[in-house]
């Protein structure tokens, strides 16, 4: 058993989310954006709305958002932001992590000196945040289906950092490790790669780091899920283990 300082435990709460509102009151007043970004939200009964809401409202109360170059954030942006978020880590019971803290929030791309690179998304796990823009966190809402989503991409870099560092305490980090291991080692079969290759389903950017791996697979898990599932079913059900998928645990 854990000693109590062994335990998981949250930083302290940064969130700045300007409303002190209920579940139920976020599902009136943000029902409809959190349908965009999770389009079967309105068909759930109301005991899911209200446990999906209640998470989005500790994402609010956990992390900081940072507003940079007057990017035009609003309350309904954060709400569709923690949405993505909560989508993404609905299997896990521990589904607030400690890897970042902060979500910097830009116009459009942006030019970084000391990275000496352009970004429209970045995670910096030195520096606890998660850089997002805008315009392109929108244009991954409209277009739900190309399998390029920003927030769910930098989103799962911090749930990989998390997961697989050394000595974490996160009580899902072995389950979460053991079927990271199996999507990585199904990719690097040649076969399987070349195949990847030839049709063209899934970005051969899925090739360029192992991180970069999951976030691609994950965002064709929730945008792609048909093409995934058919094509290529190890692949959709090792993404599923691995995230705990409730879809899965059937």
């Amino acid at each position: 058993m854990y000693r109590y300082y062994d335990r998981y435990r949250l930083f302290k709460p940064k969130g700045n989310f300007p409303e002190k509102i209920k579940p139920e009151q976020l599902i009136l007043r943000y029902g409809s954006e959190i349908q965009q970004v999770f389009p079967i939200f309105h068909s759930l009964p109301h005991s899911y709305k209200i446990n999906f809401s209640r998470r989005i409202l500790a994402f609010l109360n956990q992390y900081e958002f940072v507003v940079k170059q007057q990017a035009m954030l609003t309350s309904e942006h954060k709400v569709k932001i923690a949405a993505s978020y909560i989508k993404l880590t609905l299997g896990f019971s521990d589904f607030l992590i400690n890897s970042f803290q902060h979500i910097i929030v830009y116009p459009t791309a942006y030019y970084f000196e000391e990275l000496a690179e352009t970004h429209v998304g970045h995670f910096h796990p030195k520096m606890k945040t998660i850089m997002l823009t805008l315009d392109e966190f929108e244009k991954g809402i409209v277009n739900a289906h190309d399998g390029k989503d920003l927030s769910l991409h930098e989103f799962s870099h911090a749930l990989c950092f998390e997961m697989l560092k050394p000595h974490t305490l996160h009580p899902d980090s072995d389950h979460f490790r053991l079927w990271y291991r199996k999507i990585i080692q199904w990719l690097q079969v040649p076969t399987n790669r070349k195949r990847i290759l030839q049709d063209k389903l899934i970005r051969e950017y899925v090739f360029s780091h192992q991180l970069e791996s999951i976030a691609v697979l994950v965002e064709m898990f929730f945008e792609c899920k048909e093409i995934l599932q058919s094509q290529y079913p190890e692949l959709y059900y090792y993404v599923g283990k691995m995230l705990k998928h409730p879809s899965l645990k059937k």
